[in-house]
């Protein structure tokens, strides 16, 4: 797997849904095989094989922070080197009622600004980099799904758009748009932030080539409402 000559701090990593046909079961962990051998589903079979084939393709340092997801066939896996915790969440852009899971899951406030949202494209694009912003924060500061939607919170409504976090921790997050249809977000926590994310570099498998992938939005905070940087 190249690498580049000046190494990054954190990588994010994407793979394409041809991903799946590069595992090999034989290589995989007693307990991997067995969860393997447990998925009936093709779509799970293809996302859980996608991020597998990710992980070993990527091959990162058993020193080194890491994260993990995957969405309609494409896997994201993010990766950090220090003391800083990472998370990551990639999700395709499917059609919902996205202001009735927002007034199920999200901060009452948060729905609401989802619903004063001008367009279905807008409120489709807004839900889903609320939501993997969430589920990023959700894993890099080790909270439960439940409680990661409730307290990590954003105000996007009248022009404003800020993130407010359960942590007085330095940190850092970036929602990108690998594809049209998909929504990528990296959170970092802890650590040398600054440092850390200065050098992100992002990556697309396979074959492994450095990608430039759009960036939507990102933030930067330290225990207290963060505006975009």
């Amino acid at each position: 797997m190249p690498r580049a000559e000046v190494q990054s701090a954190v990588e994010v990593w994407l793979a394409t849904p041809a991903a799946a046909d590069h595992l090999d079961p034989e290589r995989l962990s007693p307990a991997d095989r067995a969860a393997w051998a447990a998925i009936r589903t093709p779509r799970r079979r293809q996302d859980w094989a996608s991020s597998r084939a990710l992980l070993a393709a990527a091959a990162p340092a058993a020193d080194q922070s890491r994260s993990l997801s995957h969405s309609r066939g494409y896997a994201a896996l993010a990766v950090a080197r220090g003391t800083a915790s990472i998370g990551v969440d990639v999700e395709w852009l499917a059609p919902r009622d996205f202001v009735s899971l927002a007034d199920l899951a999200f901060d009452p406030r948060e729905a609401a600004g989802l619903a004063s949202l001008p367009d279905p494209a807008t409120t489709c694009a807004s839900f889903y980099e609320t939501w993997t912003l969430k589920e990023a924060f959700a894993k890099a500061l080790r909270l439960p799904l439940a409680a990661a939607l409730r307290q990590c919170t954003r105000q996007f409504a009248s022009g404003a758009d800020t993130l407010r976090l359960p942590t007085e921790q330095p940190w850092r997050a970036i929602v990108y748009a690998p594809r049209p249809e998909l929504r990528l977000a990296l959170a970092v926590v802890g650590g040398d932030v600054t440092t850390a994310t200065n050098r992100v570099r992002t990556m697309e498998w396979p074959p492994a080539t450095v990608a430039n992938w759009p960036i939507v939005q990102q933030w930067r905070g330290a225990g207290r409402p963060a505006r975009p940087c």
